[in-house]
Parts: C-alpha cells; structure tokens; sequence
C-alpha cells in the first residue's frame, strides 16, 4: 500500500510539473511577442558599430545599402541624430565618455597627442565605457581601423579594452577587419561572460576607392561626380561586410541576445557651398571637420534592441553624447552623474520630458542648436599652438541658419559679433534667440582660468604691463579711475590711485602663462616682493614649470596686508604651456593612408 501511494503521489507530482512548465511556458511567448518589454539584464552583449564618414542621408537612399536597410526595419532609426564633434579621434572619445570633446585633456584641433594631454586624460578620465563594462564582468573588444584609440602612435589614448585589434596600419583593412571580426565572434560565443564589441570601419572614409563593381550598385537619378560615386562603392562594399557580420552573428545565436548599436563618427561635406570652410579657410571639399554644418554632423544612429522587439522611427534631435548613458540604461547600470549626454530611453519608450538641445565643437567652430535652428561661431576657444593656429586671434563672427527655411545652410545670416546685432535691425525675437543661443555657447564651454593682480599702490603714479607670447589677453574686471590700453598681446594699465585696487583678466585662448610688471613711479616691483597663489608664495622662489604655483583654486587667497603686489590665478590649467609635438613616421604613414594628411 504505501509503495502504490508513493507512486501516485509521484504521478501527481510530475503532473503539477509538466502543467507549471507549460503555463510558464506560455508566459515567456507572450512576453517575447510583446511590442516592449523593458529590458534591464545586465547579460545582454553589447555590439557598437561604426561607419566611418557615414552620412546621415545615405542609408535606404542609392540602392547602395540593403543589409543596412533590412536592419532598420528591424530597429529604432533615429532621424535627426546629430555628433557633437566633427572629426574621429574627438567624437570617439565623445562616444566612450559622454562629455563633449573640450571636457577631456586631449585636443580636437591638431593630430598629435602630447605626453601631458595622454597622462591627464588617464589621470581624470577614470572610466571610459570599455572599462565601466570590464569592471562590470563584460569581456570587450575593438576591432577597426581607428588610430586614435591607442596611444602608440602619438595619436590617441587607449581607452581600456581587453583586447584591441586596430588596422590603420594595413592597406585594404576592410575585409581584414571583416575576417577578424569573425574570429572574435568564434571565441566570444565560448565565453560566459557578456561581450562589448566595438566594431569601427574606416570606408568610406577618403581616400575613396572601392573595389571593382561596388559602384554599380548604385541607382540613383542625381548626377554623380566620380568623387560622390566611389564614396557610395565604399558604401555599398561595406554594406556587402556588414551583412556577412550580421549572418555570423545569427549562427552563433548571438543576435537575439545582443544590443546593436550602428552610427557615424561624422559626416562628409558634399555642398560646394561649404567646399572652403568659412570658420578655417581650408578645403574640406569631400572632407570634413572644419565646420559644424549639418552634413558634417547629421549621420545615422539605429539601434536593435533583444529580440527586436522595438521598432520604429524616432524624429526628435538626439546627439552621439547621449550613446553611453544608453548602452548603460539597457544593461541596468548606474549612469554617471559626470556625464552630458541623456539616455534615449525615454524617446525610445516615448516617455520622452526633456527637450534635447544641441552643442558642438570642432577646428575654429563652436556651435548651438534647437530644433531646427543653429548658430554657429568662429571661435579660437580651444585651440593650441601648432600645424592649425600659429597664435593670433583674429575675427570672431556668427553663422544663423533655420534649415526649415534653409535646408542646406547655404545662405546663413552672418553676425560680425554680438554686440552688433542691435545694428542689424532684425526682427526683435529673432534677435532675442540669436542672443540666448550665444549665451548657451559661453555657459556651455568650460570656463577659462581668470587671473587676478591685487595692487595696494605707494605712489600716485602705478603701471601695470602685461603681456602673453601667444593668443591675447581680455580684461574681465578693472576700476572705473583707470586709463586702460589694449593691443592684443600687450595690455597696459595706469592710475594715480593711492587707494588698494585690484584687476582680473583671461588669456584667450588659454594657450600661454602671462607675463607681468608693476612700476610705483617708474621703479619696478622685484619679483621676490610680489606673492602668489593660495599660500602666498614669493614669485622668486619657482623659475620653471610654476603652474601649481600659481594657483589658488576656487577660493580666494587670504591677502597679506604688507603685499605691495598679490597675483594668482582661479579655475585649473588642463595642459602644459608647452605642448608642441612632431607626429613620428608611423603616425604620419596611417594618416596620409587614410587621407588626413597629404
């Protein structure tokens, strides 16, 4: 008797089991057939995709795209996404951080990255994205042709994979990459861990030469130049990569579980309108970088969620500093506070509150927009002594354009500067815009440092010369009883004040240590008289490599009452005065093959 129980009791276990399992069973369809499904998983694998000078107007639009266009049918396709950077070494550390360009040490304006800018950008730039997702059990990989995500050359920093396999040193990468890629893919689909994989093409990146038969492809009623041609056969030949990538993905049984993410690092220029940038001076025709007009910074961003359970087509701005916090929101990871960028998450799920505006830089450019409209401003803010700028500051104008009403940027409204807009007789909210976009230009760059001289005079007659060997110097703040004369470089300031004073300014741009002398009388104040910094520090007790010297930080040094002369400087300095730097042969040979230098 208890041997038939046992067993009727076990009949009746098993049936509980299978009738659970198959309930259990009908409840994960219904959640796999849903039309979303929030997804929080830190087990998703993450594939970041990037085609290098990839248009935001290209993809479903020459017949030169099909694996691309299949993909997007079965994702988010966010319309109107826009870099905050128009050239690959800034808008890749754009990607990997989430700041723009200018809030991290390494320069957007020159090649070569010096040893300060290297050192300074691992001393504060603790966790870039590949190394969040490595401290978080994620293996990570880069496969591309992209030279400045190592710092062997000269030219970039290396961000922290586990492993890097760069082809900028290779002729005809493409399909190398290609090839490598599918060994990475063999040896990660043994892995239990999640993979991060950032996969960069260089095509179509210039020097445009696609293999035989890729122009053929192309259908299309525009009237092409050869140029436009072999740039849409690089396309369509990596396209033709892209697809096998996305076939390998799907054997391994990879593509469900993976977030795919596939964008551009910028755009290129194709309007003759903008063949000699107006902000350089420099042929950028079938270029890019000089500017910050829609073409060089419009490019595609489409992102497959698990499952592709996520579809559709997003038409409100986002920008390329808002990737990080995404892949970090989608793997349920906490997002830095330090960051700019916003996840698009909301948009995606359409719980979108915040509106999305839009701040750039690049060579000689700064620009702001919202919506449709931009203003665009020629700007030495950021630059450094070297191949681009050889120290003068000159003409700093504007640039407004509403592509609603302009779609191509070719007849922007020029502003020789802001204070002339009253001059210009503009419509009066046209011209309250103009200056709310210029003050969110000025409110969105880092400041820079302000340097302060506090004179307690002993006689009727001081002077005051300052002078920097490069850029130029911009009072901030003097007294109204003092005779000021301004040539650039050179600023002189007299007084017969008897009465302690002080006088604050800038150099612009923050690329050279000003040099002073304050003369009671015509006698000139000894440098081991004159104190310094936060400490107050005798000026004669530093003859080199002073910065730290010098500074008092945010707080305001505690004046001795017996100083003739106090002088120090507030707001960091982020580069050593000094920087300039040769690029190395190999440097060289990876940019003339990838057409960035001649």
């Amino acid at each position: 008797m208890k041997t038939e129980s046992f067993f009727i009791k076990t009949k009746l276990l098993l049936l509980l089991s299978c009738l659970s399992f198959f309930f259990l069973c009908k409840k994960t369809d219904s959640v796999s057939n849903a039309e979303s499904v929030p997804l929080t998983s830190k087990r998703y694998n993450v594939l970041w995709i990037v085609i290098d000078s990839l248009r935001g107007d290209i993809i479903g639009r020459y017949g030169v795209t099909p694996n691309l266009d299949l993909f997007q049918k079965n994702a988010v396709s966010f319309q109107y996404h826009l870099v905050n950077a128009a050239w690959t070494r800034p808008s890749t550390l754009v990607f990997f951080t989430g700041k723009y360009a200018s809030a991290n040490p390494v320069n957007f304006w020159d090649y070569p990255t010096t040893k300060s800018e290297v050192d300074a950008f691992y001393r504060t730039e603790k966790k870039p994205l590949p190394k969040l997702l490595k401290e978080n059990s994620f293996v990570t990989y880069m496969v591309g042709n992209n030279p400045f995500l190592t710092d062997k050359y000269g030219l970039g920093v290396d961000v922290g994979f586990d492993q890097l396999y760069d082809f900028s040193n290779y002729s005809e990468d493409t399909r190398k990459i290609t090839k490598k890629t599918f060994e990475v893919l063999e040896e990660i689909a043994t892995h239990e861990k999640p993979f991060f994989l950032f996969l960069n093409y260089n095509d179509p990146h210039k020097p445009y030469t696609p293999p035989s038969g890729f122009t053929d492809r192309i259908r299309t009623n525009e009237v092409l130049d050869e140029k436009k041609e072999n740039y849409l056969g690089e396309v369509a030949f990596v396209d033709e990569e892209l697809g096998k990538v996305f076939e390998t993905l799907k054997t391994k049984n990879l593509w469900d579980n993976t977030i795919i993410l596939i964008t551009a690092d910028h755009g290129e220029v194709m309007n003759t309108a903008h063949a000699i940038s107006p902000f350089t001076g420099t042929n950028t025709y079938y270029g890019h970088g000089q500017d910050l007009f829609l073409e060089n910074i419009h490019v595609p961003l489409l992102i497959k969620l698990p499952g592709n359970l996520v579809k559709g087509i997003v038409s409100n701005m986002t920008r390329s500093i808002d990737l990080f916090p995404t892949i970090l929101d989608y793997l349920g990871l906490t997002i830095p506070k330090s960051i700019h960028g916003k996840s698009l998450r909301p948009l995606i799920e359409k719980t979108e509150t915040i509106k999305r505006t839009y701040y750039g830089e690049t060579r000689f450019t700064q620009g702001y927009g919202e919506g449709s409209e931009f203003l665009l401003q020629r700007s030495y803010r950021f630059h450094e002594l070297g191949k681009f700028w050889q120290g003068s500051v000159g003409s700093e104008f504007y640039l407004y354009s509403d592509v609603k009403k302009d779609p191509n940027q070719e007849n922007p409204l020029r502003i020789s500067n802001i204070a002339s807009l009253k001059d210009m007789k503009l419509n009066p909210s046209l011209e309250k815009k103009i200056q709310r976009f210029w003050k969110q230009i000025r409110s969105m760059e880092p400041k820079l440092p302000l340097y302060h001289l506090s004179i307690q005079p002993e006689s009727a007659d001081t002077e005051i010369q300052i002078r920097v060997p490069s850029g130029t110097i911009r009072m901030a703040s003097i007294p109204d009883d003092v005779i000021l004369e301004e040539k650039g470089k050179f600023v002189s300031v007299h007084t017969k004040r008897m009465k302690p004073f002080e006088i604050s300014f800038e150099v612009y741009p923050d690329v050279s240590f000003p040099e002073f002398d304050v003369l009671f009388s015509k006698k000139q104040i000894p440098k081991s008289e004159i104190f310094t910094g936060y400490f107050g520090v005798s000026m004669d007790s530093c003859h080199s490599n002073c910065d730290l010297l010098y500074e008092s930080g945010s707080k305001r040094p505690v004046i001795h009452p017996n100083a003739k002369v106090y002088f120090w400087k507030e707001g960091g300095q982020k580069k050593n005065y000094s920087s300039k730097q040769e690029l190395g042969t190999d440097a060289l040979e990876i940019l003339k093959k990838q057409g960035y230098v001649q």
